[in-house]
């Protein structure tokens, strides 16, 4: 059981860690470089669902709106990882969210970002505009993995003349397997804040509560009753200490445990590997 590091428990005492993992009823994942690199399971991971199950719930809390909850549900299949639609919660589905509850019914944008992220915000209700010159409500920028000068040259011409911006996550980079990584939605955020010189309205992704709110708006989970585990400090810690529910750190993607340390944003729990958590849960516990 590679507990690295707890807050609040020395990491020895093991029955007051299980005491501890045991009150929580819900656990909300990250998935790229925690549960998975790429298409693949990270190994030992399955140990994690292999405890719980499958008796506990688990939703899956990703930033990365590249992919529609579809590719994720596919993706995690292929994986052997049972789950449905309402065990992933993507950024896209946040902003969604948030652009109704802000602009009203009838919106139209122009996007940055994937097809995937395109079918999502069009199967809401979202009207997308592809050309400069139209009267649109918002830019929106996602994880664009099929990026090109063009798209960043009309969103900057939009936001330089005035149109509000939103951005689905502010992730620096998306980890890969061989500890290789992707410019994420945050690089974009950053090429077109020096562009325009104007912040995004908002960033609604991880560190941004939304994600963990709707979990508790439609399960009626208690805050003590959840946990978020991730790999990255300025997303997943930082939602977990916004949001009031334990922290558990993974070692497995962006963050070392000297960074955590050196970051300020301490999580509750540092395991080596989301596997490790197992060996501190079981089926009753959850």
């Amino acid at each position: 059981m590679a507990l690295v590091y707890s807050s609040k428990i020395g990491i020895g005492d093991t029955d007051r860690i299980n005491s501890d993992l045991s009150r929580i009823k819900c656990w909300l994942l990250d998935m790229d470089g925690t549960v998975s690199l790429g298409e693949k399971m990270i190994p030992g991971a399955e140990r994690f669902f292999e405890a719980l199950g499958g008796s506990g719930r688990y939703i899956f809390l990703t930033n990365n709106s590249s992919h529609s909850a579809s590719h994720y549900l596919t993706r995690l299949r292929n994986m052997g990882i049972h789950a449905g639609r309402d065990e992933v919660l993507i950024s896209t589905d946040a902003l969604i969210r948030y652009l109704f509850g802000t602009l009203g019914e009838d919106i139209r944008v122009f996007c940055v970002g994937t097809s995937d992220f395109e079918k999502d915000l069009q199967e809401s209700g979202i009207t997308i505009e592809y050309n400069m010159g139209k009267e649109i409500d918002a830019v929106l920028v996602g994880f664009d993995t099929s990026l090109t000068y063009s798209k960043l040259n009309i969103a900057c011409d939009y936001i330089r003349s005035g149109v509000p911006w939103f951005a689905a996550n502010p992730d620096k980079v998306c980890p890969l397997e061989g500890g290789k990584v992707l410019p994420d939605c945050g690089a974009i955020i950053s090429f077109l804040k020096t562009c325009t010189d104007t912040e995004p309205v908002k960033v609604i992704g991880k560190p941004e509560t939304a994600m963990v709110d709707m979990v508790i708006d439609k399960y009626g989970f208690d805050r003590s009753e959840i946990a978020m585990v991730g790999d990255r400090i300025y997303t997943d810690l930082a939602v977990a200490l916004n949001s009031g529910i334990m922290s558990i750190a993974v070692l497995t993607g962006e963050a070392s445990l000297d960074e955590i340390f050196s970051s300020g944003v301490l999580p509750d729990h540092v395991f080596e590997n989301i596997g490790d958590i197992a060996g501190f849960i079981s089926h009753e516990t959850v």
